[in-house]
């Protein structure tokens, strides 16, 4: 279910996205102060942005998913040791 909803999701923006360049055909002039870029459409320039957006977002998620795994391992090491030493304790008898 996830994955189709994030295939139409990506369906979706990948249509919106082609729409913005094709109806936004203005000229328009980038003045960095070394560079300078004429003659860029504006639908391009809004197309490399949004997708500069999503390479800078995918590279936080990334490191997200890093800390998680991490963490997850962690918990799961200290959960194995626990069950080994509750395991550990039923085998004892009880003593009167």
């Amino acid at each position: 279910m996830f994955r189709l909803l994030a295939l139409l999701l990506s369906v979706t923006i990948s249509l919106l996205s082609v729409t913005v360049v094709y109806y936004n055909k203005i000229p328009y002039l980038i003045d960095f102060y070394f560079i300078q870029f004429s003659d860029i459409p504006l639908g391009v320039l809004i197309f490399t942005a949004m997708l500069f957006g999503i390479f800078i977002s995918t590279f936080f998620l990334i490191g997200l998913v890093f800390s998680s795994k991490k963490k997850y391992r962690v918990l799961k090491k200290d959960h194995d040791l626990i069950s080994k030493e509750v395991q550990n304790l039923r085998r004892i008898p009880i003593q009167e």
